[in-house]
């Protein structure tokens, strides 16, 4: 059983046979293994040498770090029982697992290189070279669900946002009916964004909004007072909204100015949508109104600046912002296992084939098999998640060339 410092290697290597990239599985043993999710700047280190994921081993949980040019793993925090979030209906507001654990969604500061992570009910952090550990928050409050939590642009503070738990797992009975329906009507469902520093300190309320959810509120990557925000409204929420109103919009945290980042197709639910590296743009998708699906990108003003309908794709999928390249990465929507870079610095799209992931999407329950791809600050690298057999590893692609 390995314990917190200690550092191993249990990597693969080899060369996809699309691109002839070099292609690592960083991990071959755990029940799961999960990098950050498709936010921007999210999981590696300014200088693209490392990056953060959890696992799942051994009846525990943990967080670790993988050095990207050798393959070499070093467990960062000690694993504690329970395995986090594995087996959660998506932002569903409970968990067929224990709900102990890691969990798989944390995030890192680049420069200063902490990484934040939910443990059971607490937000914690530890220094991915100092081993050092920190509790943000000791205790979120069973009354809610946690999203994924973003840190600044400055590595000064942590925004989490926060939905009502399910009420019948509030009340220590196994739930009757999905999360959504509970709150089909609205009652009772409150989006609040939470604020603590990244030192560590007081806990504060930075927003709160009623009658709508939301699980991810990532901060521009220039501008620590703006945030891109999902607003989720009755009766479908994340799974369709209200069929109305736009998903994605800004909110200035100095003013509490939402501004409406709408897409030109009709149907107005865009989803998995991420900021470019500039800070200027946010990047997302959705299935069209007309067919198939649309991708594009939007000025953090609200104006289109491309938007592409791709009328027969037939897949699910995430857009993630390729660093370096006028480019979003996908991992479904056109292929259901390949990572695609479209290029959208000209009116038609120009579609790459970067690797392929070979995911099975189905292998198991939550977004645990989803590749939530991302890239590094410096463009040399993808990470993404690829699972089957009952278990989810971590790879990462070379795209230096």
């Amino acid at each position: 059983m390995a314990h917190k410092g200690e550092t191993w290697n249990e990597s693969e290597t080899y060369r996809d046979p699309w691109t002839l990239r070099t292609v690592r599985r960083v991990t071959t043993q755990g029940l799961y293994n999960q990098s950050p999710n498709y936010h921007t700047n999210i999981g590696f280190s300014a200088d693209g040498e490392f990056l953060i994921f959890a696992s799942a081993r051994e009846g525990g949980s943990a967080v670790f770090k993988c050095h990207l040019p050798t393959g070499d793993i070093t467990q960062l925090t000690d694993l504690v029982p329970g395995i986090g979030g594995y087996g959660e209906w998506h932002k569903g507001g409970h968990s067929v697992g224990d709900g102990m654990g890691i969990s798989g969604s944390m995030c890192m500061a680049p420069r200063s290189r902490w990484a934040v992570y939910r443990a059971g009910l607490a937000l914690c952090a530890v220094h991915i070279d100092t081993l050092e550990e920190r509790v943000l928050i000791a205790d979120i409050g069973r009354e809610w669900v946690p999203g994924v939590p973003s840190i600044d642009p400055d590595e000064t503070e942590v925004i989490l946002s926060l939905m009502p738990a399910h009420p019948d797992l509030l009340a220590g009975r196994r739930p009757t009916k999905p999360y959504m329906e509970c709150f089909a009507d609205g009652a009772g469902m409150r989006l609040r964004l939470i604020r603590v520093p990244l030192a560590g300190g007081p806990v504060t309320t930075v927003y709160e909004e009623a009658g709508i959810g939301s699980a991810h509120a990532p901060h521009c990557p220039t501008d620590g007072d703006l945030l891109l925000l999902d607003r989720d409204f009755p009766p479908r929420y994340w799974g369709g909204s209200d069929g109305v109103t736009n998903r994605i919009w800004t909110l200035r945290f100095s003013t509490g100015q939402l501004t409406e980042l709408p897409p030109q197709d009709r149907a107005r639910f865009q989803v998995h949508s991420v900021w470019t590296w500039d800070g200027e743009n946010v990047i997302y998708h959705g299935r069209s109104a007309i067919s198939g699906h649309y991708i594009g990108v939007v000025h953090k003003s609200g104006q289109t600046v491309r938007e592409y309908l791709f009328d027969k794709a037939p897949h699910y999928g995430h857009v993630s912002a390729m660093a370096g390249r006028p480019a979003v990465i996908l991992d479904g929507n056109l292929s259901n296992d390949m990572l695609l870079w479209v290029y959208y610095d000209q009116e038609q799209p120009r579609v790459e084939v970067i690797c392929r992931h070979g995911t099975d999407w189905g292998a198991l329950p939550g977004q645990y098999p989803h590749p939530h791809p991302i890239c590094d600050p410096t463009g040399r690298w993808i990470a993404y998640n690829v699972a089957g057999h009952g278990r989810s590893d971590v790879f990462v692609v070379n795209v230096e060339r």
